[in-house]
């Protein structure tokens, strides 16, 4: 039977139980299958060449190790801990080792500063911090400064004097945990994301997250229990550690992490050798890839389809892949609000240029300035009904930003779109202005926060400016307090810019300025700015 989008949309029923545990969905329900409990879950790779891997029924008893562990250490259900790791197995292993027992697991970037990192521990309240000996440094500016936090777990046998060796407490933990009832509507995780006040906001996600997860699952990464999926972000994404690792695991798919630096050609040499069936990655990783193929040759005969998110994928790239490849590029947009909840599917038509439809489930719709219906070709704000369980629970210690997201009974995404006369999608822009560059999302508010502060900034703005197709690279727009301007100055901003924001948000250019564009009330016009400066 051929893909039929209306049938399955119009069929779609949720099934959210009373309780739910998402850490106990994907470790110990595959490990009591005969199937499932010697499979392989996980391929572990670094670019030393070193491999690793892990069955369901280890997931599940290394899980359980963790989450023994962590009660050992004091742990209770809804006490906050940052995951502060790189891609190593140890990183879902942990995510979900919390959630077993009800403690929220945070995941962090590597490349967040220590003063970001303080935070995020403040805000959060955040009791500890998972992290090894190479990251601990930022974690250390931070040791004594917040009431809540006064654990530091180390990971790799390296723990200083002041902290826990995490490893040996594992290691002597009990395999049999008892895993609490936890609600399906329970908070199980917190992932920070970029704000419009100039902070990140903690986005709060329940155990359903993951059931919400399934229309993705189903027919966007379109899993088979004997497929094996790839990943080449940082697991810190919930694109990532999403699709990467909770999706697959939940539907009894194996997955495969690469542990070292960004290398298109190792990508291709993980989807040969480990017979990658499905692959994912955001539309820069794809430009690269299709750059070298032709002295790689790599074999895809194995690889499906391929998933695309985290940036607008140009008709031009869909098509080149396709043509030189052999691969289908299936885009899809979410937010860490929801998840993926827009996408291309295999079966489905694609129109190139659009990220394709609302997922079977997700009953999503465009809403015009009068809170209508959009017309065909009209633009409209994306709403999804509030009770769809895949929206965050809340933002974290923030009543008033969490309410300002609905009307009525709809969650208003922010995005903006058209629709054409066949039911596909096609962006237009967001109202906040979030930049988008790299795969990553970066809140001006944020950067104009720090270059404010720098003492011979009299004032800035933060817009994404394209440089290329499909290139866009984020820019400070600065008026000094003088008018002493010199490339000199540009790297002090830039450096300084270096030193108090994680690298990827942090602009890669400086332009100097007599003025900058706003509104009668103040405001600033970034569209001004993204016109005038856009060098396509």
């Amino acid at each position: 039977m051929g893909f039929n989008y209306e049938k399955l949309c119009h069929s779609w029923t949720w099934h959210i139980p009373k309780h739910y545990n998402i850490g106990r969905d994907c470790t110990d329900k595959q490990a009591k299958k005969e199937s499932h409990r010697n499979k392989v879950a996980l391929y572990w790779e670094n670019e030393e060449g070193e491999t690793k891997q892990y069955t369901f029924l280890d997931l599940s008893i290394i899980t359980n190790k963790i989450g023994n562990a962590l009660l050992s250490l004091g742990f209770k259900r809804s006490d906050r801990v940052i995951i502060r790791l790189p891609n190593i197995p140890e990183f879902p292993f942990c995510f979900l080792g919390a959630i077993k027992i009800g403690v929220v697991p945070i995941p962090t970037s590597t490349m967040l500063t220590g003063e970001e990192i303080g935070y995020i521990l403040d805000d959060s309240g955040a009791r500890g911090v998972i992290t090894n000996y190479e990251l601990y440094e930022s974690v250390e500016t931070n040791t004594g400064r917040f009431n809540n936090f006064n654990q530091v777990l180390i990971l790799g046998r390296r723990a200083p004097l002041s902290c826990i060796d995490f490893d040996a407490i594992v290691d002597n933990s009990n395999s049999e945990l008892n895993v609490p009832d936890t609600r399906a509507d329970e908070m199980a995780y917190i992932c920070y994301t970029s704000g419009t006040t100039g902070y990140p906001k903690g986005v709060v996600h329940a155990q359903r997250a993951l059931i919400a997860h399934d229309p993705a699952a189903l027919y966007w990464q379109a899993l088979k229990k004997d497929y094996i999926v790839m990943h080449a972000g940082k697991l810190n994404w919930t694109y990532t550690l999403g699709t990467g690792c909770i999706d697959p695991w939940r539907h009894g798919s194996s997955t495969v992490i690469y542990g070292g630096e960004h290398n298109p050609k190792k990508f291709f040499n993980l989807i040969d050798k480990y017979r990658v069936n499905v692959f994912m990655a955001v539309p820069t990783v794809y430009r690269q890839m299709l750059r070298i193929h032709d002295e790689i040759k790599p074999d895809l005969s194995d690889l499906h389809h391929a998933l695309s998110a985290g940036e607008h994928l140009s008709e031009e790239l869909f098509s080149l892949w396709k043509e030189k490849l052999g691969v289908e590029l299936f885009d899809g947009l979410g937010m860490s609000e929801f998840s993926y909840y827009l996408s291309n599917m295999p079966g489905m038509p694609i129109r190139p240029g659009s990220p394709g439809k609302p997922q079977p489930g997700h009953t999503s719709k465009l809403l015009n300035e009068e809170g209508k219906d959009a017309d065909i070709g009209e633009i409209g704000v994306l709403a999804t009904p509030k009770n769809d369980p895949g929206l965050m629970l809340h933002y974290w210690n923030r009543t008033k930003e969490t309410a300002e997201m609905y009307k009525d009974n709809w969650f208003i995404s922010g995005d903006h779109f058209y629709k054409d006369e066949y039911g596909y999608y096609w962006i237009v822009g967001r109202k906040d202005d979030i930049i988008t560059t790299f795969g990553y999302r970066v809140s001006p508010y944020e950067v104009e926060r720090v270059l404010s502060e720098h003492p011979k900034v009299n004032e800035c703005a933060v817009a994404g400016i394209n440089v290329e197709q499909d290139k866009t690279i984020t820019t400070a727009f600065v008026i000094l307090k003088d008018s002493n301007r010199s490339e000199k100055l540009k790297d002090e901003l830039l450096d300084y810019s270096i030193s108090r924001l994680a690298k990827y948000k942090c602009p890669r250019e400086i332009i100097f300025i007599d003025s900058i564009p706003k509104t009668a009330n103040g405001k600033i016009i970034r569209k001004v700015l993204r016109e005038t400066y856009s060098r396509l």
